[in-house]
């Protein structure tokens, strides 16, 4: 079985990561990767924060999944950008230009 198995459609049905690795009988970081890898496939996991928060699919309603999609778009990239910015000073001391950052691996 695969992450999308035990997912569900729609914001009201988010399963939090806890119970999710539990039930996928792996590790919060098994999971993560596990939901990378899904990604990288082009699956649609979105995930919402809080304390009713968790991993979902997109709502079968066409209009309540754009507004899902939304709501996790502005939160990622809000914390790229404040990734980013971290790195920053660091990358500065570096002399790695942020522009020219490779992600794919850890050398500069």
């Amino acid at each position: 079985m695969t992450i999308i198995d035990f997912l569900k459609h729609g914001r009201e049905n988010a399963i939090c990561a806890d119970v999710l690795a539990a039930a996928m009988v792996t590790t919060p970081r098994g999971l993560r990767r596990q939901i990378m890898l899904a990604r990288e496939q082009g699956e649609i996991i979105l995930y919402a924060p809080g304390g009713y928060g968790g991993y979902f699919l997109p709502n079968d309603d066409p209009e309540a999944a754009q507004r899902e999609m939304q709501a996790f778009y502005h939160v990622q990239a809000a914390r790229c950008k404040h990734g980013l910015a971290a790195l920053a000073p660091v990358a500065r001391k570096l002399g790695v230009p942020l522009g020219q950052l490779n992600f794919e691996n850890e050398e500069f």
